[in-house]
């Protein structure tokens, strides 16, 4: 077995490498663009990112793109605090307090607030991953196929039930992920299923950059596309503020380390992620607050409480995707869908054999937030300019490379008819309001959920629901994930179920 802090050296060595330092740097840079431009998305630039991703050894990979993603929510803080549109939707709860700040004269001391607190929850949230992974550890030795099945499902079901407004569309949106993960051939027959033709290209399973590519960046890229005149059409000036905005964070040590802890805890939670993470932050500031007058009018408390649950999110929800394959977020799922292209597999393997990895994905997140940061302080002037870019010449030049991309996952043209139809479902999906992330979830997990179910039924038959005690506690997980939505809508509010009897 592997020792911990033999381990993270290891992975902390791994990333200073040349080439996986020069590709975290790009990965920096592509990720601040991501932030700044309004529209755009750290998930939409993972999936245009991922194909060139491809090839590389793993830890260039994961430099790569998880630099890319890990600083979208520094950046996209600027656009929120100085043009009162947030670069992302992890940069809305930032926008209530960080706008009104920079309307009064304290744009410098918003951004610089924020970018201290990603630092500080990204740290905290590593702290928790370190003393937490002695525990995962020696859980992750009591597993087996069953385990792992049930714990897929558990995945599936709570990326179903936490996306969106409809616990309906989420599910059905997570079978449809689950049924698509079966085009190829059977792992336990070979037998080819979909096979539409003798079409060879099915053969092999739906390739997975074509279709991310479709599903996130597509619809981005046309609504970006549709917008009249630039992104923004009024800036403020961010000059200052860089002390005053450490001093608030050092001021409200305890409520960035509260915010963190919630952060760290939405990212293991498989379905959550930022944007949950950010409104929880945000919301347990204002209830934790004695004087909340101030919230929504320009209380350094709201940015900080915000980004730091944010940025937190990020580590932990590395947790789960490396030691059960359950991704933490949609980021995590395609990053789980790179494991299987670059040949790892989560489980014990990332627990022991690899630990080095697990930790390179961590010091991946801290350092990328510690670059942007300073960069951010740097460049902040300049950079705010990209956010007036006219769509109609940026839109074309984003899909262009889309298409570059999606073409290499396997040189065929099936990849970019593959990139065309979900870029076209996935826009509609958008239109109509159906959540995306439980498909691209269903999709990676229902690999890991075939697997495991043809293990289990082999060597325990279907004894094992009802024998394991770890099989039976993730099935009442599984039940409570189903149940809970249910409860809010029927139960939760006794005056609005009394309203409706009537």
């Amino acid at each position: 077995m592997i020792d911990i802090g033999a381990a993270a050296l290891d992975g902390f060595l791994l990333l200073f490498s040349a080439k996986a330092l020069l590709y975290l740097m790009l990965g920096i840079f592509a990720g601040m663009f991501f932030g700044l431009v309004p529209g755009l998305s750290g998930l939409t630039g993972l999936g245009l990112l991922l194909p060139f991703a491809i090839g590389q050894p793993p830890d260039v990979a994961f430099a790569f793109l998880l630099g890319m993603f890990a600083v979208t929510t520094q950046t996209d803080t600027i656009p929120a605090v100085l043009i009162g549109v947030p670069g992302t939707a992890a940069a809305n709860a930032t926008y209530l307090d960080g706008f009104p700040m920079a309307k009064r004269g304290e744009a410098g001391r918003a951004l610089s607030a924020s970018y201290f607190a990603n630092i500080l929850g990204t740290l905290v949230s590593t702290v928790i991953f370190i003393l937490f992974l002695p525990v995962l550890r020696a859980l992750i030795d009591e597993f087996g196929a069953p385990e792992y099945f049930v714990m897929a499902l558990l995945g599936l079901v709570m990326a179903g039930s936490l996306a969106g407004r409809s616990l309906l569309r989420g599910l059905a949106m997570a079978a449809f992920g689950l049924l698509v993960s079966t085009v190829g051939f059977a792992q336990n027959t070979g037998f080819p299923r979909f096979d539409i033709g003798g079409w060879t290209y099915l053969w092999d399973g739906l390739p997975l950059v074509p279709l991310v590519l479709g599903m996130f960046a597509v619809p981005e890229v046309i609504d970006l596309l549709l917008r009249r005149g630039t992104i923004a059409r009024a800036s403020m000036r961010a000059e200052g503020g860089v002390a005053a905005g450490f001093l608030d964070n050092m001021r409200h040590w305890w409520l960035l380390f509260r915010c963190s802890v919630i952060g760290t805890v939405c990212g293991m939670i498989p379905g959550l992620g930022g944007l949950v993470a950010e409104w929880l932050g945000y919301g347990h500031a204002v209830n934790s607050a004695k004087d909340k007058s101030m919230f929504g009018k320009g209380d350094v408390r709201g940015v900080i409480a915000a980004e730091s649950a944010t940025s937190a999110q990020k580590p932990g929800s590395v947790l789960p995707t490396v030691a059960f394959g359950i991704p933490g977020n949609a980021a995590m799922a395609v990053m789980l869908g790179v494991f299987f292209i670059v040949g790892l597999r989560p489980g014990p393997e990332m627990m022991h054999e690899k630990l080095d990895l697990t930790f390179l994905m961590v010091w991946i997140v801290v350092v990328a937030n510690l670059i942007a940061a300073g960069l951010c302080l740097g460049l902040q002037r300049w950079m705010i300019l990209i956010c007036f870019i006219r769509p109609t010449v940026l839109a074309p030049l984003i899909l262009a490379f889309m298409v570059v991309g999606a073409s290499l996952a396997t040189t065929h043209v099936g990849d970019v008819v593959v990139f065309a139809a979900f870029g076209a479902f996935g826009y509609l999906c958008r239109r109509a309001d159906w959540p995306r992330v439980p498909f691209i979830i269903g999709m990676v997990l229902g690999q890991l959920a075939e697997i495991y179910l043809f293990i289990s039924v082999e060597r325990y038959g279907f004894a094992f629901t009802y024998t394991r005690p770890i099989v039976i506690l993730i099935e009442l997980l599984i039940f409570a994930a189903l149940a809970m939505p249910l409860y809010r809508r029927f139960l939760g509010s006794p005056a609005r179920f009394a309203r409706e009897a009537e």
